[in-house]
């Protein structure tokens, strides 16, 4: 399963405009409040050198690379986390995904509806901000209730817990995002047994206008200022979509043309990972060459998991080799003979590029 980015924002501030950038997904993306009302989803495949290297020494039938699935979420508005808006709805979409791109509106065009009636960077961040740290102390609260209702039958068990409860509490009344707050190893994993939302790590889209494709205007320092550690893309959300759709050398020449160097979506989807602190793994089985996508520190039955829930119930062993070991000796056979193919088992992590090829009791 592929590694989940949320795109959320207040309505209308680009957030379909950035998945069909993203991904060619062909979203709706239209002049008014609430145009998403389903969530539209998106994959954007992760370029790879070093796969096609692979591809060239191990001749599989098919190679598939690595990708990033983008899920564009409706718009929140405030009151949100109490049902404002389909609020509901949408929070709980949220909690599915491993981090968040928070697209905020960073330009002025009368012709495109604002929700709250004035374009204010900084304003409209805080919106949502505040309805996911909202969502969260109910979340909390919930919780609470239910662990002091089950206390009798662990009550030491309770109290480690209503403990963290409390902590968790405290920080989101101050109005902290729990991925600043510097949490406890036990209070993090108690917010994410939770699927917290103020948690989940963040980059902030400012969506800018096309004549301002760097991001220069006023608007965006205040806004980074507010950020404060989040990692901040300033994106032509428009532009990137027109050049989604042009062909590679076609593109490449449009971006000559404005003096860019690059399409910055590139750089979204490098924050994506670093922000995620991913690696790649590649697979083979079946004459398939795959990369895939995982955590830095991930072991090797969560990593089989990655690929199918079975060969993570049924780990046995993987075995694996390096990059580096078959542009040597060229060949898989060759790895074998040099015994450079290595057996491991469950406590191993997955290093950057290992080449594996799972074995598994099927359920």
């Amino acid at each position: 399963m592929a590694l989940q980015m949320g795109i959320v924002g207040l309505p209308n501030v680009g957030k379909s405009t950035l998945l069909n950038a993203l991904t060619h997904a062909h979203a709706e993306a239209s002049n008014y409040p609430f145009c998403t009302i389903d969530r539209n989803v998106g994959a954007a495949p992760i370029d790879d050198p070093r796969l096609a290297r692979l591809a060239e020494l191990l001749h599989p039938e098919e190679m598939i690379l690595a990708s990033i699935r983008f899920i564009d979420i409706a718009g929140l508005v405030r009151g949100a986390s109490k049902g404002e808006g389909l609020g509901n709805q949408f929070l709980g979409h949220i909690r599915e995904v491993d981090a968040i791109v928070h697209v905020v509106r960073c330009f002025e065009d009368e012709r495109i509806v604002h929700v709250d009636g004035s374009v204010d960077p900084v304003r409209d961040m805080e919106i949502v901000e505040t309805e996911l740290l909202l969502a969260d102390l109910d979340t909390v609260e919930k919780h609470r209730v239910k662990v002091e209702h089950a206390s009798k039958a662990n009550p030491r068990q309770a109290a480690v817990d209503l403990a963290a409860i409390a902590r968790l509490t405290e920080a989101l009344k101050r109005g902290v995002p729990l991925r600043r707050a510097r949490l406890a190893p036990e209070d993090l994993e108690k917010s994410r047994e939770l699927f917290l939302l103020s948690d989940k790590p963040v980059v902030v889209v400012a969506n800018v206008a096309e004549d301002d494709p760097e991001g220069k205007a006023p608007c965006i320092a205040r806004l980074r200022e507010a950020a404060a550690s989040e990692t901040l893309l300033a994106l032509p959300i428009r532009l990137e979509e027109e050049l989604a759709q042009l062909a590679p050398d076609e593109r490449d020449a449009f971006l000559r043309d404005l003096g860019l160097p690059g399409r910055v979506l590139d750089r979204l989807v490098a924050a994506s990972r670093d922000l995620l602190q991913l690696i790649t793994f590649y697979t083979t089985a079946n004459e398939k060459l795959q990369a895939w996508l995982i955590p830095k520190g991930t072991k090797a039955p969560r990593a089989a998991g990655r690929i199918h829930t079975d060969m993570e119930r049924g780990f046995i062993r993987m075995e694996v080799f390096r990059p580096e070991d078959l542009e040597t000796f060229g060949s898989r056979a060759e790895l074998h003979r040099h015994g450079r193919i290595r057996v491991e088992g469950k406590e191993y992590e997955i290093q950057d590029g290992d080449v594996c090829h799972v074995l598994f009791h099927p359920s």
